[in-house]
This record gives C-alpha cells, sequence and structure tokens, in this order.
C-alpha cells in the first residue's frame, strides 16, 4: 500500500510516510540492540499509562501498585536482578520527572 499521509494514535497528521518508517524501523533495532534499554521503557510506559489513568497517586497507593503489578518483577528479575524493584522503580520514576511526564512531592505522584 502507498500510503499518503498517515493519521496516527497521537501527534498531528503526517506525509512523510517513508521518513516515519525508517525512523520507526531505526528505533526498534536501537531497542533490539538494547534490551536493558527497552525493558526501562517499557516500564516507564507503563508507569505513565497508570498515571494517565490514575492523575495522581499517595506515595503508598503508588507503591502498592508497583510491587503488586507481576510485570514489574518479571523485568527487574530478567533484566535488572541486582537491583530492588523499589530502586529500580523510584529511578524510572525520577526519569518521568525529568523529562516532564510526571511530578512526585511529598503529597505523592502526579500525571504531569
Amino acid at each position: 500500500m502507498a500510503a499518503l499521509q498517515v493519521i496516527p494514535g497521537h501527534g498531528g497528521v503526517f506525509g512523510d510516510v517513508e521518513r516515519a518508517l525508517l525512523t520507526a524501523r531505526k528505533r526498534l533495532a536501537g531497542l533490539e540492540r538494547d534490551p536493558e534499554k527497552h525493558a526501562r521503557h517499557a516500564m516507564k510506559v507503563l508507569m505513565k499509562f497508570k498515571l494517565l489513568e490514575l492523575h495522581a497517586v499517595s506515595h503508598a497507593e503508588w507503591d502498592a501498585w508497583l510491587a503488586g503489578t507481576p510485570y514489574f518483577e518479571l523485568i527487574r528479575a530478567r533484566f535488572f536482578a541486582g537491583v530492588s524493584l523499589e530502586a529500580l522503580t523510584s529511578d524510572l520514576l525520577a526519569e518521568l520527572v525529568t523529562v516532564g511526564a510526571a511530578q512526585s512531592d511529598a503529597l505523592g505522584v502526579r500525571n504531569a
């Protein structure tokens, strides 16, 4: 199929389909070369989607959700066995805060 325009799930409509496919393939190749980076990305995406759902949550509830979501422990055990789940998810949340995707303070964690 020779698409002329793409209507993505997020972002604006665009027409440079070939460049978009090239960019997507490069990103996929990068994730294949660095499984740990891919694993961190997957965990951050799941965390962000939870924040989109909840909007705001106390630290206690956030920590309980992280500990009770089996996927996090599965990824941690496979790729980051030398790091506790608490330390790993704390680092990931800090990364989300740094890029402006989340907020965290004494009151809890919020979507940004």
